[in-house]
């Protein structure tokens, strides 16, 4: 009897320690899926199509794109850009809500679209509607490209 009860007190206890470590290693991978989803990049294109600036799109709420003056500073500047005729001082943002990032225009006659990851068509976008970005999605502004990564 006394066996029994070592074999059952020891089954229990094995349990018990392979669901914690079930849990545990559970935890780690939602932890990396989550910080995966909200850690994207934007790659900013030049004209021949090689990476001009990389900007992180980690823990801020919003990113602003546009051109820089002494009033205001953007983070994407856009201002030494062969068509910053065509690019206004606060352009679009890019802007997170929880774990998702989106892409806002901001600007009243901007130029911002959107072609989804695998997509041919690019989406015009309209001011201060939020669509969201993923992986793989190319932004124009004007005539710029940002990949988000």
């Amino acid at each position: 009897m006394a066996d029994q009860n070592a074999v059952n007190l020891f089954l229990v206890i094995s349990t018990i320690a392979l669901w914690g470590i079930v849990i545990c290693l559970t935890g780690i991978h939602i932890r990396e899926f989550w910080k995966k989803r909200t850690q994207l990049t934007a790659l900013v294109l030049n004209e021949q199509g090689k990476i001009r600036d990389e900007y992180l799109l980690g823990k801020q709420k919003e990113i602003l794109i546009g051109k820089s003056t002494p009033a205001k500073m953007v983070h994407i500047d856009f201002s030494d850009s062969a068509y910053a005729g065509s690019i206004q001082e606060e352009h679009a943002s890019f802007l997170r809500y929880g774990s998702c990032w989106y892409i806002c225009a901001k600007a009243e006659k901007s130029m911002v679209g959107l072609r989804q990851s695998g997509g041919e068509v690019v989406y015009k976008l309209r001011r201060n509607i939020p669509y969201r970005i993923q992986s793989g999605d190319i932004v124009f502004i004007s005539y710029e490209k940002i990949v988000i990564q």
